[in-house]
């Protein structure tokens, strides 16, 4: 089934129809909001993740790394890091001040379902539909 393959804001007390953000060429699979509310990533069966600026809707950046389906995506609480999990099996961190890949994990031998960051930063979890969490420990790294 064809659809738009857009993410749409709406006003939540009056339905009205905010902003579009347009740019995946397939389904979005997954959308979260930066910690201080100025971003929106979304995730798709596109293999990537787009970052926007939430109040005009500019297309910050595309994140490409993943080679198929981008199931989830979290904020880092500090709101300077993006992790994501694809079918590809794959954890990755992201740098939001540039969009660039910065570390990968590997280690699920499934899909990637799930992933969250520790309030401390420290540290990341991902879930799979091979029935196993991982937790990945950032060290001094970021």
């Amino acid at each position: 089934m064809q659809g738009d393959y857009t993410v749409r804001i709406w006003e939540a007390r009056t339905g009205a129809h905010i902003l579009t953000y347009r740019g995946h060429i397939d389904r979005v699979t997954a959308i979260a909001w930066s910690p201080d509310g100025q971003h929106i990533a979304s995730t798709s069966d596109d293999g990537t993740i787009q970052v926007w600026e939430t109040n005009t809707g500019k297309k910050v950046y595309v994140c490409t790394d993943h080679s198929q389906t981008v199931s989830c995506v979290a904020w880092s609480p500090n709101g300077k890091y993006l992790v994501s999990g694809s079918w590809d099996k794959m954890v990755r961190v992201w740098d939001v001040a540039t969009g660039a890949c910065l570390h990968t994990y590997r280690g699920h031998t499934q899909w990637v379902n799930a992933v969250a960051w520790s309030p401390d930063n420290k540290h990341i979890a991902s879930g799979s539909w091979d029935k196993t969490v991982h937790i990945f420990s950032l060290g001094t790294s970021i």
